[in-house]
């Protein structure tokens, strides 16, 4: 069986993808600055960013991804709300007074830099203060974060986040890690697995938040038994990777598990040759990887699916941060320290 991924109609896929998304996904709109960046980070993984987008191209996604900032005016009601939006669903926000439209969350804000390291820009314009205090008035007395002001929702997802912007911005100040790695522990499993809350079943998405936020944060030594957590992600193989117990294969997985397999150093335990495979079974005649074989692909699977791929084979793909989703040549060159305690 072939395990060669179709580099160029995946490469085709993404930049139609960027030019707009079929109408099966409008009701994902608010999000699209995680579409944007999925499709930057799967081009970036296949080393085919700068061919694919022109320095015009980079410089008008640059300029859409600015106008969904928002930025801090000095008042305290609105301190939570600043960083980046989802999107331009609601249109620019002088048009827009609508509160929880021009609300930033931590996931659009995480997506946003991400995109923007990625197009080559340097964040001059990115409001780093206003941003770092939102995080310190999203993180929760247990020590987990909300996405933004005004919801019930929290779990490890927002945790990621705010490590991943901390990182990128080089400025901590605005996460308590200690009530971080208090809460991430407290959703570790006897299994060795992690959950989105504690006592909640394990999951292979909120495994790679949880450890790779330790990661971020320099504390992977507060997992409680890495040895049993690195076999429960291990176990986690069936062809590809499932995300949970006793369920088929999802090519994303090769990222969220396989991720967290590269950050417990488990990589040469790996069956690559298995993972490759059921990658390939994923991929579509125009390009994309779908979440199982002979569906239709989406930007998200596609993504995080070549990325697992480019784990189980390095040669020939440019390494990819398992921490950042960002390249590795990048991180390096930015001087951006994952694990600085």
């Amino acid at each position: 069986m072939a395990t060669q991924l179709a580099v160029d109609s995946h490469a085709r896929y993404f930049r139609i993808c960027l030019n707009g998304l079929p109408r099966q996904m409008t009701s994902l709109d608010a999000a699209r600055m995680t579409f944007v960046q999925l499709c930057l980070v799967g081009l970036a993984a296949l080393g085919k960013l700068d061919e694919v987008c022109s320095a015009e191209e980079k410089d008008q996604m640059i300029e859409w991804i600015y106008a969904q900032q928002v930025l801090g005016d000095g008042a305290e009601l609105s301190a939570a709300y600043c960083g980046f939006r989802g999107g331009s669903l609601f249109g620019p926000h002088d048009l827009c007074d609508y509160v929880p439209a021009n609300s930033a969350n931590v996931a659009g804000t995480y997506s946003a830099l991400c995109a923007l390291l990625l197009l080559g820009d340097d964040l001059s314009r990115v409001d780093k203060p206003a941003i770092v205090e939102a995080l310190r008035r999203l993180q929760q007395d247990s020590g987990c974060f909300a996405p933004h002001p005004g919801t019930t929702e929290r779990d490890p997802r927002f945790i990621y986040c705010a490590c991943a912007i901390s990182a990128i911005l080089d400025d901590w100040s605005g996460v308590d890690k200690d009530a971080a790695v208090e809460y991430i522990v407290s959703c570790c499993n006897p299994d060795g697995g992690m959950t989105q809350a504690p006592f909640q079943e394990s999951h292979g998405g909120h495994l790679y938040c949880c450890v790779s936020s330790l990661a971020l944060m320099g504390r992977l030594d507060a997992i409680p038994d890495r040895q049993r957590t690195l076999r429960w992600a291990l176990q986690r193989q069936s062809g590809g990777y499932q995300g949970r117990v006793n369920k088929p294969a999802d090519s994303c997985y090769a990222f969220w598990v396989g991720a967290a397999v590269e950050l417990l150093g488990g990589h040469d335990l790996v069956d690559a040759a298995q993972v490759s495979a059921f990658l390939v079974q994923c991929e579509t005649r125009f390009g994309g990887i779908a979440k199982f074989p002979d569906e239709f692909p989406d930007p998200l699977h596609a993504a995080l699916g070549i990325v697992g791929f480019t784990f189980c084979n390095p040669d020939g793909f440019p390494r990819m941060s398992p921490t950042l989703l960002l390249p590795e040549s990048l991180v390096h060159r930015l001087g951006i320290r994952p694990g600085k305690k």
